[in-house]
């Protein structure tokens, strides 16, 4: 894997949370390897350690695709972390997003299912409620078009991973919080940690 390849305001409901308009196609930026964690079996566990900031960190629930010879390969559903007070801090000066991206376990994965698993609803829990829950038909650029997009302005490698965006409900996590991340009847646990 070269790099994860992340779409923003790729869900009406949550550019609509944001109040912050909604773009012609959805934002992308990058992140780098470093930061992922993978969960490697379902119905495991894995911690994520949150940064020590006093910061806010807040959970954004996504399908997440793995792309092989320019093409989807597998799919499973991850988070894309955000320090959301050094990202509101950017968009406020115009500048890149990069510190609110990219930090200690800024990304999750958990075990790739077949191409044929994203006709399922994937949910996001955080110590026992529902927070999040969306399908890709939702999504305002699908999977594949999203692909090509990123395309557009990337060199595409074998082993990237495309994180499509999030719906409505992302809210903030700390230390000690708890979480279930679901692609249909597939699940895995996500405990977060200083």
């Amino acid at each position: 894997m070269d790099k994860m390849i992340c779409a923003g305001k790729n869900y009406l409901d949550h550019a609509k949370e944001m109040q912050e308009g909604t773009p012609e196609r959805p934002v992308l930026f990058l992140k780098p390897p470093s930061v992922l964690k993978v969960c490697e079996k379902w119905e495991q566990s894995i911690e994520m350690k949150l940064p020590n900031r006093i910061d806010e960190f807040h959970y954004e629930c996504e399908l997440v695709f793995q792309i092989q010879k320019q093409k989807l390969a597998a799919v499973t559903v991850g988070l894309d972390m955000t320090n959301r007070s050094l990202q509101k801090q950017a968009k406020l000066s115009g500048g890149p997003w990069t510190l609110g991206k990219v930090f200690r376990d800024a990304a999750c994965i958990g075990p790739w299912r077949p191409l044929s698993d994203l006709d399922q609803r994937f949910e996001f829990w955080l110590n026992g409620h529902l927070k999040q829950q969306a399908h890709a038909s939702e999504m305002r650029m699908g999977p594949e078009a999203l692909r090509a997009y990123a395309a557009e302005y990337f060199p595409i490698c074998d082993g990237d991973l495309l994180f499509t965006g999030t719906p409505a409900g992302v809210g903030p996590v700390q230390a000690g919080d708890q979480a279930l991340l679901c692609l249909g009847p597939h699940r895995y646990r996500v405990a977060f940690a200083k």
